[in-house]
């Protein structure tokens, strides 16, 4: 999820576009850029979702939050600023109010520096993108015969 033509709002987009090549031909990847809305319909009869989007938050850029939507709360606030006209916290809780999220959701949040129009992604942010890839593909490898 992300927006590449607002510098670290393009992160989710970066790191999709990293993992592609590497996943497994049957696991499913799909780019949203406008609005979270598209995100009901995008995970519509999936049974794991992983998600990655820019956050803002107090921490350091390029800090990594993990969120399982089983065991965690998604915390609103950091989720909320953004630069899609429908966020994704309000895309989860509309989904969730229409008992449509998807059995397993992880979420995975970069805190950007910049949201500047323009490309490219800055320094902190863009080291975050080769640790969130690492992590899931790991995630992938050792789960290869137990579908996740």
């Amino acid at each position: 999820m992300g927006n590449e033509f607002r510098r670290d709002d393009g992160v989710g987009l970066v790191i999709l576009r990293t993992l592609q090549p590497q996943l497994p031909a049957e696991i499913q990847t799909m780019e949203v850029s406008d609005s979270g809305a598209d995100l009901l319909e995008a995970w519509l009869g999936a049974e794991t979702v992983y998600l990655f989007d820019a956050i803002r938050s107090a921490t350091n850029p390029g800090t990594i939050q993990c969120i399982d939507l089983q065991a965690q709360t998604l915390p609103v606030q950091e989720f909320s600023c953004s630069t899609h006209t429908f966020s994704l916290a309000d895309a989860i809780e509309l989904a969730r109010s229409f008992n449509q999220l998807p059995p397993r959701l992880i979420i995975y949040g970069v805190v950007g520096q910049d949201f500047t129009t323009g490309v490219g992604l800055s320094p902190a942010v863009e080291l975050a993108v080769a640790d969130v890839v690492k992590e899931v593909l790991s995630i992938f490898q050792t789960h290869s015969d137990d579908p996740l």
